[in-house]
């Protein structure tokens, strides 16, 4: 949890989580680490967009988030019960294109990580926030090159940032939900589907079809060969309780 100053209104973040499954056997391969925010005194939530937005132009507020999730699941060991398999977290795309912004990073959580809490770890990048200038595709095989496993997450929102994709070797690549929408009923969108995962799985990543609600994109996305699947038809984002530490 992180208490924070929204809109001048006292605010709290708290932790969610959400399992991802293997497409083969539906076992659980890992679990994303999500974030919601409430009001504190009306305890109104906080909707999703305006959030982020507000982060994106709070960045020492969204670092230090960033910083206490880290902290939280590695360092001071809050919430290393809930790493099974694997645990996924997202970095903001201004944490890594900002120079001073990754130093801090750097320097204040990851580079404190073991080489096994390294192998527990996804770091989840939006492609739309991702530059395909020089230093983030240096910072993003600096990551890579240190033992961290680096996915682009939301790929095709938007803009399908095609020439990030061609310079920078992810290993993991998450498909953006609205790909899947009308999966698999329209055959156009079922094609380009199939499409776009040739194109991901040519550059040896693994594939996560994102946003899977019913049985019939399940069985879609296993034929065409995905992964490993989230969404509501297999988990629910839930909240985390923190583990204290003990006085003494």
């Amino acid at each position: 949890m992180l208490e924070f100053v929204y809109h001048d209104e006292p605010a709290q973040l708290e932790w969610f989580v959400q399992d991802l499954v293997t497409a083969a056997q539906h076992t659980l391969y890992g679990q994303e680490l999500l974030c919601r925010a409430t009001l504190v005194d009306s305890q109104i939530p906080i909707a999703m967009e305006p959030l982020m937005d507000y982060l994106n132009h709070h960045q020492d507020l969204l670092l230090e988030m960033t910083n206490q999730q880290l902290d939280d699941l590695f360092i001071s060991g809050r919430l290393t019960h809930l790493i099974d398999n694997s645990i996924w977290i997202n970095i903001a795309g201004k944490l890594i294109a900002c120079a001073s912004l990754f130093d801090r990073l750097w320097r204040q959580t990851l580079s404190k990580l073991t080489a096994k809490q390294k192998q527990c770890l996804v770091l989840e990048i939006c492609e739309d926030t991702i530059s395909s200038d020089d230093p983030s595709v240096a910072r993003i095989s600096f990551l890579q090159n240190q033992g961290f496993r680096v996915a682009m997450d939301d790929f095709g929102s938007g803009h399908s940032n095609l020439i990030q994709l061609s310079r920078s070797n992810f290993d993991i690549i998450k498909l953006d939900l609205k790909l899947i929408q009308d999966v698999p009923t329209d055959l156009w969108a079922a094609s380009l589907y199939r499409e776009v995962i040739s194109l991901c799985s040519s550059k040896g990543s693994l594939i996560v079809a994102e946003g899977i609600e019913t049985q019939a994109q399940s069985d879609f996305v296993r034929w065409a060969g995905v992964d490993i699947i989230q969404g509501f038809l297999y988990s629910k984002p839930r909240p985390i309780k923190v583990k204290l530490a003990k006085n003494g």
